[in-house]
């Protein structure tokens, strides 16, 4: 499985889309308008 350099995850508290970098472990930028973006990969979180 390869992983993708820039991913996108739901923030809980907010209900925005985030777009993290991997490479980086940070957030790049957060959606203001509703829905995911687009060409994007969406994670999910892991059940423990």
């Amino acid at each position: 499985m390869t992983q993708k350099k820039v991913v996108q995850t739901k923030n809980p508290r907010t209900g925005q889309y985030v777009k993290i970098d991997r490479s980086r472990g940070k957030i790049i930028s957060v959606k203001k308008s509703p829905g995911p973006y687009n060409s994007v990969p969406i994670i999910k979180r892991r059940k423990k």
